[in-house]
């Protein structure tokens, strides 16, 4: 994840990773940024043109450091940038699902790749193979949206037979920001970027409307799958009462003043108590959070 601002310090960006207890080395900084706060393989580059604010960088290893030892909040960063468009960007997010369970083979994708089984929104595609295993990847190193599916086992060396296949989407700039900011799970959006971009398929010689044809098994298998993966976990309550009236004030307090305005503050409240809907899980482990604590404090 790489986030660019011109609104915060350092330290700003530290106590929002939640990482003010370690300790940070004082390193030269990269790509025009004379300095950066170093943990960890998480970088805070600072010190560059007077335009170009504070660049906050965690390589994959960086955010299971923000998710262990941080807050692991990416929601928190997300909102941030979508708050402040032009002064934060989010320049690249790389997200990944892992192939635990043998639903994907990497032999039989190199081999399908090859037999140009597959429709893509990319022109490039390649099979390597090397002494780290294979790989197959789709679209341009340098473009906005690039995927690599490879044996992560083979690369980080192990021989003990475990079955570990990576499908990784790097996207930069605009693309990352879209990524970033849809509103259903990492692993269900994760799904629905990877079906638009590319499919495995099964030739059906009756329709010459290549992405119609059905997906491959394993295809639909991983796909079904990654759509009910959580990408990450944090650690701790996923929902507090600050973010709960950041939502309510900011996002919604223009609509909710204007109603009360309209119908009266008692009109308001009824019709608020009598609106029909389901309450939503973590809005009530919320209340039953506040509950408890009042409960302890008497």
């Amino acid at each position: 994840l790489s986030v660019t601002s011109k609104i915060h310090s350092t330290a700003n960006f530290i106590e929002i990773l939640g990482l003010e207890g370690v300790t940070w080395q004082n390193l030269k900084g990269a790509h025009g940024y004379r300095d950066r706060l170093y943990y960890d393989c998480i970088s805070i580059h600072y010190n560059g043109a007077e335009n170009m604010g504070i660049w906050l960088e965690l390589t994959g290893q960086g955010c299971r450091v923000f998710e262990t030892l941080g807050n692991g909040n990416y929601e928190e960063i997300f909102a941030l940038v979508q708050d402040n468009p032009r002064e934060m960007n989010i320049t690249r997010l790389d997200v990944a699902a892992d192939d635990l369970d043998g639903l994907l083979d990497i032999d039989q994708l190199c081999k399908d790749t090859r037999a140009n089984e597959f429709v893509s929104r990319f022109q490039d595609w390649q099979v390597i193979e090397g002494s780290k295993g294979s790989s197959v990847t789709h679209g341009s190193m340098s473009s906005d949206v690039f995927l690599r599916i490879y044996d992560k086992a083979r690369e980080r060396g192990f021989n003990d037979g475990r079955h570990w296949i990576r499908c990784e989407i790097q996207l930069r700039r605009e693309r990352a920001q879209k990524f970033a900011f849809l509103r259903g799970s990492i692993g269900q959006d994760f799904a629905g970027v990877l079906l638009n971009y590319l499919r495995y398929i099964d030739p059906d010689v009756t329709d010459s409307f290549r992405w119609r044809w059905p997906l491959k098994g394993y295809w639909q298998n991983f796909i079904g799958v990654a759509a009910r993966i959580s990408l990450y976990e944090k650690p701790g309550m996923d929902y507090n009462l600050c973010n709960l009236e950041d939502f309510v004030y900011k996002q919604c307090g223009n609509a909710i003043d204007t109603l009360i305005k309209i119908k009266g503050y008692a009109k308001f409240a009824g019709d608020l108590r009598q609106r029909g809907t389901a309450q939503n899980p973590k809005y009530q482990r919320l209340l039953d959070d506040h509950y408890g604590r009042m409960k302890k404090t008497v």
